[in-house]
């Protein structure tokens, strides 16, 4: 059996996210359903990010373990058959006990935020639409407050069956105005909690808008609560760039 490894990428716009669901369309389930169908057997995906509903891709890495060794086979059948908003950007055998998840290294996410009174139209599925001034100086304070290794329980959605420790390491927060006119937030981290991303990005913006001051990072990181951060940035805006290995 070789062990494939693909880098996929999609628009989260119409699924329920990565992982399979009974209660609509996934990333998992169209993907694997197209595989099927050009292997003519039985395959079982593994992901490196299971992105919520909503949630965009351009470098989400899947493998799964399958008797052929015909690469052009899986990349032109599989993109022949997917949907229009995904596709599958490269196909490699790996080793076979690459596992896209345990070898994480960690990932990098991209949030989009429109700053502006009205947003285009090409713009409203993949970003935040804040019609109010930021103030970025103070949400770039903010950002240097996070980096490091540290309990980011206050930035988490409660799961009930996670017994996760909250303790994270964010290397890099990066904010670039983009030509477009978009704010792109681009956050680098060696692993992520539930919403972490998107909760980082609401308390952001809650800086930006004057809303939380900058100088109380790090007394919302102390506290573990999530009700001290600030509100849960759309799914729309964000973007699982890349994960490292």
């Amino acid at each position: 059996m070789n062990n494939i490894k693909l880098l996929v990428s999609y628009d989260g716009t119409d699924y329920l996210g990565w992982q399979k669901t009974r209660t609509g369309k996934s990333i998992e389930e169209i993907l694997g359903n197209a595989l099927r169908e050009i292997l003519r057997e039985e395959v079982e995906l593994q992901a490196a990010s299971r992105t919520d509903r909503g949630v965009h891709a351009e470098g989400q890495v899947v493998n799964f373990f399958t008797q052929t060794n015909d690469l052009q086979l899986v990349y032109r059948g599989v993109n022949a058959v997917l949907p229009r908003n995904i596709s599958v950007k490269s196909v490699e055998i790996a080793e076979p006990s690459f596992h896209p998840t345990l070898n994480s290294k960690g990932k990098e996410y991209h949030y989009f935020i429109c700053p502006v009174p009205v947003q285009l139209p090409f713009h409203r599925s993949f970003s935040w639409h804040v019609p109010t001034p930021l103030v970025l100086e103070e949400m770039e304070k903010a950002a240097q407050l996070l980096l490091g290794m540290r309990d980011f329980s206050a930035f988490c959605n409660e799961q009930a069956d996670s017994k996760r420790s909250g303790i994270c390491t964010l290397k890099s927060i990066k904010l670039e105005m983009q030509e477009d006119g978009r704010l792109l937030i681009a956050v680098i981290g060696d692993n992520f909690l539930y919403k972490m991303v998107r909760n980082l990005v609401g308390t952001l913006v809650y800086v930006g808008m004057g809303k939380i001051k900058a100088e109380n990072i790090p007394h919302i990181l102390e506290s573990r609560d999530r009700t001290q951060a600030g509100v849960t940035a759309p799914a729309h805006g964000l973007l699982l760039k890349r994960v490292f290995y």
